[in-house]
């Protein structure tokens, strides 16, 4: 089913908080992201981040770990629990291997150790853009499903609406194993429900 919805230019679909205490950073990756045409609002605080992401919400979520107040980890706690399906990349000056595997078990999309070059930013966001995006298109697919099911119990009669089930589900979950392998061979992390 088409989308009645205007369609933005591909960046603008996804909608990145950048979030870090140090204006230098945070100016630069607004600066970056800015230009490569996403959607970017920044925040100086996890405090504000939280207030900024409840009036707006966001796709991606882009946030220093070290920050006084409500540090990364927590603002990103509280960011999954409003919406399990934001990806949220922390971003630290304290690089530990320890860090990076804390960051990712407590839900972190991906990691990124400060100073960090423009292109591994790219790569990281793009990854998520992705993934944001393949997501989107999974759920669109179930929505489809739903509808086609519904509709084929409206219309016609059971045998018919077996036979239609059985073709719409086949195409529309080959779609679906298509997408899911698109998205686990990029992240070992599970799909958001």
């Amino acid at each position: 089913m088409p989308s009645s919805k205007k369609r933005l230019p591909v960046n603008q679909e996804i909608s990145i908080l950048v979030v870090d205490d140090d204006s230098g950073p945070r100016e630069l990756l607004e600066t970056a992201l800015t230009e490569e045409g996403f959607f970017v609002q920044t925040a100086s605080s996890g405090l504000e981040a939280c207030q900024i992401f409840d009036e707006s919400g966001f796709d991606l979520v882009l946030c220093d770990l070290k920050m006084p107040g409500l540090n990364g980890i927590d603002l990103m706690k509280k960011i999954k629990d409003r919406s399990p399906g934001t990806l949220v990349i922390l971003i630290t000056g304290y690089s530990s291997l320890r860090s990076a595997i804390d960051a990712i078990r407590a839900g972190a999309y991906d990691y990124l150790t400060k100073p960090f070059q423009l292109d591994e930013l790219n790569i990281v966001v793009k990854n998520a853009c992705d993934r944001i995006k393949l997501i989107r298109e999974n759920n669109e697919l179930l929505d489809q499903l739903k509808a086609l099911n519904e509709a084929a119990s409206d219309d016609i009669s059971a045998q018919e609406i077996e036979n239609t089930k059985h073709t719409s589900s086949l195409d529309l979950i080959q779609s679906l194993r298509e997408q899911l392998v698109k998205v686990y061979s990029r992240t070992s992390s599970p799909l958001p429900s």
